[in-house]
């Protein structure tokens, strides 16, 4: 995204990027992965897992039809898009 200078959708996926580094990171070490199969079953992480898995599919979504939208724009509307974004 950067080679191509596509500086909004960087920053936009930046967030999510950076948690799932974290949440990658902060892994105990005896667990097999993110969601433990042995642990996940517990209430209270069982909803933080939801939570999360909920707010990670809206984000997705958001994306999604924001990327269908441009790239409609760009296929209804070639010489308007490239002369939007500054290109010869």
């Amino acid at each position: 995204m950067l080679v191509s200078l596509h500086w909004f959708i960087f920053l936009l996926n930046l967030p999510v990027a950076t948690w799932n580094i974290y949440r990658f990171i902060m892994v105990p070490s005896g667990n097999m992965g993110v969601f433990d199969p042995t642990e996940i079953h517990n209430r209270g992480q069982l909803k933080s897992h939801m939570k999360e898995a909920m707010i990670k599919l809206g984000f997705h979504l958001l994306c999604f039809f924001m990327y269908l939208y441009s790239n409609m724009v760009v296929l209804w509307f070639p010489k308007t898009a490239y002369e939007w974004i500054g290109a010869n």
